[in-house]
């Protein structure tokens, strides 16, 4: 509440206080999002900011984040279908427990995976469009 009052104090505390603001609003929306995404939210499996569990797990912060890239997404259809399988393979593997995944490695599959969704999306729309 108090981030959004002005501050008399110099010039980087008020700094500090705007973006604590936006941190969290930002936090806010991704709860939201959370919730709408039914995300499990392990902590083993998330990502840490300022000491505190960031709202998604790293493999749906990595799909909202590639949502967000979908401008981007990729135009060749063996390329899209492999991040796709990427991602599967991914999750496949390690919910058959064979291995455990890093944080990382699921955030840039759910990226991949959002992308390539993206990108069947558009060539299915394509498709049905000119047929």
């Amino acid at each position: 509440m108090l981030a959004f009052f002005p501050s008399t104090a110099p010039g980087p505390s008020r700094l500090v206080l705007v973006s604590s603001a936006v941190y969290e609003r930002a936090r806010n929306v991704l709860w939201r999002v959370a919730l709408i995404i039914h995300c499990h939210q392990r902590p083993d499996r998330s990502f840490f900011l300022r000491r505190r569990q960031m709202p998604l797990c790293a493999r749906c912060l990595g799909v909202v984040f590639g949502v967000a890239l979908v401008p981007l997404y990729c135009n060749d259809l063996r390329l899209a279908v492999t991040l796709i399988a990427a991602m599967l393979l991914d999750g496949c593997s390690q919910a058959l427990r064979l291995r455990e995944s890093r944080n990382w490695l699921r955030f840039l599959t759910g990226v991949g995976f959002a992308l390539g969704c993206g990108g069947c999306f558009v060539r299915a729309c394509h498709y049905l469009w000119n047929t």
